[in-house]
């Protein structure tokens, strides 16, 4: 070692960089609530258009609700009501589908 030197030099005099000051390595951005917000889309729009629709909403809440519940994402409030949004969507069209084919079978468009 030589003197004035805090680190070990080799033989051939290298001094080695110490690593216990480096910093970590940039880390993206944390997950965002995207999926929680494209559930409470899809389950709006489920409630004015058609059930498939309603489905996706409800799907994509159960996932994001259960990320945001692990801590891999925000959001969870956001997911709550779009899959509550979704299962309210879903029993206003089967509801409106229970109404509407028994007057269309009455007024005899079926044939």
């Amino acid at each position: 070692m030589s003197e004035g030197s805090e680190e070990p030099a080799d033989r051939d005099g290298y001094v080695h960089p110490s690593y216990e000051h480096q910093p970590y390595p940039p880390q993206g951005p944390p997950p965002g609530a995207g999926l929680a917000i494209g559930s409470l889309v899809c389950s709006i729009s489920g409630f004015m258009l058609c059930a498939p629709m309603a489905v996706a909403g409800i799907v994509t809440g159960h996932i994001a609700f259960h990320r945001a519940r692990r801590g891999r994402g925000t959001g969870g409030a956001l997911a709550l009501a779009g899959f509550v949004v979704g299962y309210a969507a879903l029993i206003f069209q089967g509801i409106l589908l229970a109404l509407i084919v028994p007057a269309l079978v009455r007024s005899g468009v079926f044939g």
